[in-house]
């Protein structure tokens, strides 16, 4: 047999440096990073945190990895996992087109809990990021979209790839140890889209965490795992997309050729709902812009690409999270608010019978294929108005995602904030920004670990 997938990667990864990262790519990260903790930290209101918080009293266990919004450090994989279903749970993390997932939850979250427990620096804690990144990425390259239509939740699935690439980039792990690690993957790696909209989804995301703590760790340890589980016959790829529909040589043909972290790099969400959603969302926010009142509307029809349009069609979503994949919902929010907030999904919320009148007169349809575009990313959205005229918006992307719409460093830093701001002083937010920003130069990660294990404002605004 030939060198394998996983042991190409193997070789890759232990040869991979953080100065081998083009600077492009090193912001890109940088940003990612300080996204993925602000939505960690703004998700400890969620009811989650409460089921996660019961967890940690059973399994927790002594350690010295942090976890958002709690005093005493716990193990590594307890850590990985609560953390990256937090960071999951408001669906408002970034997006990876390449991935057709989230990718810097499993990777930040495994990463940095081996990262604090071994007392790492902060630039091998931003190469495993890297790394970790590449590697999820060259799964998508090679499975997507089959694996996204097919059913699989890439970024639980292809996620658990990248998480143990990262903590065996974080241990420092020869290339036969990172192999095995990933031979572990194939057999650990896991998620569905039938949990969207469910605690399920976020959970199945931590669970990809955690994995990659495990995977890495037992490798470290000496475990043993088959080398061709990516390419053989019962192996992860037949067995998760089915013959003739993965290319195994995509995988690896364009390792750090360019780092995927700078092209297409990672986007950064601007609304707290599937990302599936957003293009609708700002289509909708440009016709709200032109309407004098929503009184006006008598009919919405929402036409998205039909790979999103089969977990989006929910007319009657019965619980916040199900609401964050209605697309009716969505379009609803932004053409009665112009915007749409964290506060916009809670039980109450959804329930405003105002917003529910109006997410009635939303219908949700599958764009015509000659409709949809050169990418899958398009939609449409059109109004009819009392007096008979009609108006239609289309985006081909979110905004975000384009050039001519891209974010900025101040973007990225207001949305920390916001999302922190029940939890962390400006003071802490001040730290944890320049630490992030600095990553690279730092000797230790406790100055921005130690600001989100303990609250710094009030405890009756950080609950709530």
């Amino acid at each position: 047999m030939g060198t394998s997938v996983l042991e190409r990667l193997g070789a890759w990864a232990e040869q991979a440096e953080l100065a081998d990262v083009p600077g492009p790519a090193l912001a890109t990260a940088k940003r990612a990073i300080l996204d993925c903790i602000g939505v960690a930290v703004a998700a400890r209101r969620e009811p989650i945190a409460d089921v996660l918080d019961r967890y940690l009293d059973v399994a927790g266990g002594a350690g010295r990895s942090s976890v958002v919004g709690r005093r005493e450090p716990v193990s590594s994989e307890a850590a990985a996992v609560v953390n990256g279903a937090l960071a999951h749970a408001l669906d408002f993390d970034d997006v990876s087109h390449t991935m057709g997932g989230h990718p810097s939850v499993p990777v930040l979250w495994s990463s940095l809990a081996v990262a604090e427990a071994q007392n790492v620096s902060g630039g091998e804690l931003l190469r495993a990021y890297c790394i970790g990144i590449e590697v999820e990425t060259a799964m998508g390259r090679g499975l997507n979209f089959h694996h996204y239509d097919h059913g699989w939740h890439p970024t639980a699935t292809l996620g658990t790839f990248g998480a143990t690439a990262a903590v065996a980039a974080a241990y420092r792990l020869p290339a036969e140890r990172i192999t095995a690690a990933l031979g572990y993957a194939t057999a650990t790696a896991a998620g569905i889209k039938a949990s969207f909209g469910t605690m399920a989804k976020p959970l199945q995301v931590g669970h990809s965490a955690q994995s990659g703590v495990l995977n890495a760790t037992l490798a470290r340890a000496g475990a043993t795992a088959n080398p061709h589980a990516m390419e053989a016959a019962q192996g992860f790829a037949h067995v998760y997309d089915g013959e003739g529909n993965y290319d195994l040589d995509a995988m690896t043909r364009y390792l750090a050729n360019p780092w995927d972290l700078e092209d297409p790099g990672i986007a950064i969400k601007l609304h707290p709902c599937c990302g599936g959603t957003h293009s609708a969302v700002d289509a909708a926010i440009l016709l709200r812009r032109q309407i004098d009142s929503i009184d006006d509307i008598v009919s919405v029809d929402a036409f998205i690409h039909r790979r999103r349009y089969a977990h989006l069609d929910r007319r009657d979503p019965t619980s916040p999270l199900d609401a964050k994949f209605s697309l009716q919902h969505c379009v609803a929010l932004a053409l009665c608010h112009g915007e749409i907030r964290i506060a916009d999904y809670t039980a109450e919320a959804i329930r405003k019978p105002e917003l529910v009148r109006f997410r009635h007169l939303v219908q949700a349809h599958p764009l015509a294929p000659e409709r949809e575009g050169p990418e899958h990313f398009a939609a449409e959205v059109r109004v009819r108005l009392a007096d008979g005229t009609e108006r239609t918006a289309r985006m081909e992307r979110p905004r975000g995602r384009t050039p001519e719409t891209a974010i900025t460093d101040a973007d990225v830093e207001a949305k920390f904030r916001a999302c922190t701001g029940d939890m962390l002083d400006a003071e802490h937010q001040d730290r944890v920004i320049a630490t992030i920003g600095d990553l690279e130069n730092q000797s230790r990660l406790a100055e921005f670990t130690s600001a989100l294990r303990s609250p710094s404002v009030p405890a009756t605004a950080a609950t709530g």
